[in-house]
C-alpha cells in the first residue's frame, strides 16, 4: 500500500472552505428551508416535491377519517402508570378498578401466573350501583388491550379464582387515571 502526499496552499484551503460554504447555502435554501419549513423561496423544492413532505401548517387542524382502526382519547390530566401484583384465594374474586374521567383512555395488560380465572371487565358510573360489561369470558389467563372511558367512573375488572389453589394476576394500566385500586 502506497500513500501519497498532498500538499495544498492556503489559498486553495481557503477557495475549498468557500465552495463548501456556498453549497451549503444553496441546499439550505433549496432542499432544507422547503422539506422541514415549507418556505420554497426559490421554487426548486416544489419542483422536486419537497413542499408536500410539510403540508400542515403550524396550527391547522389534522383531519381523521372516519374509517380509522383506532380512537384517539381525549387524555386529558396527568399521565400515569401502576403495577399491582394480586393473589386471589380459591375460590374468592376481587376488583381492580380505575377511576378516570369520560373520553381518557389506558392501555392495559394483565396476567396469571398460569391458571385461567373467570374475567368481567366492567365501568361503574360515579355515586350509581349500576355498571356495563366490555368483555366478560369464564376462563382467561391473561389480557391487554386499549380502552377509552365511555363515563366518568371506575372502570377495570372483576376476577374469580374457580380453583382449589390461590392464582396469581399482574397488571399494569398506563394511561390517563386518577387512581387505580383493589377491592374485594
Amino acid at each position: 500500500m502506497t500513500t501519497q502526499q498532498v500538499e495544498m496552499t492556503n489559498q486553495q484551503i481557503v477557495k475549498g472552505l468557500g465552495i463548501a460554504t456556498v453549497l451549503a447555502v444553496v441546499l439550505s435554501v433549496t432542499v432544507v428551508l422547503p422539506a422541514e419549513y415549507n418556505k420554497d423561496f426559490t421554487g426548486i423544492g416544489g419542483v422536486l416535491g419537497l413542499t408536500s413532505m410539510n403540508s400542515a401548517v403550524a396550527g391547522e387542524e389534522m383531519q381523521i377519517s372516519s374509517g380509522a382502526d383506532f380512537i384517539l382519547a381525549n387524555s386529558e390530566g396527568e399521565y400515569a402508570t401502576k403495577t399491582l401484583t394480586i393473589e386471589i384465594p380459591e375460590y374468592e374474586g376481587i376488583e381492580v378498578k380505575a377511576l378516570m374521567d369520560e373520553g381518557n383512555g389506558v392501555s392495559f395488560t394483565w396476567q396469571t401466573d398460569g391458571a385461567p380465572l373467570y374475567m368481567d371487565m366492567h365501568g361503574e358510573k360515579l355515586d350509581s350501583d349500576e355498571f356495563e360489561s366490555y368483555k366478560k369470558t369464564k376462563a382467561i389467563a391473561g389480557d391487554n388491550g386499549i380502552f377509552k372511558a365511555p363515563f366518568n367512573g371506575t372502570h377495570g375488572w372483576y376476577w374469580q379464582n374457580m380453583s382449589e389453589e390461590p392464582i396469581t394476576v399482574t397488571v399494569t394500566v398506563a394511561g390517563f387515571y386518577h387512581s387505580l385500586k383493589t377491592k374485594n
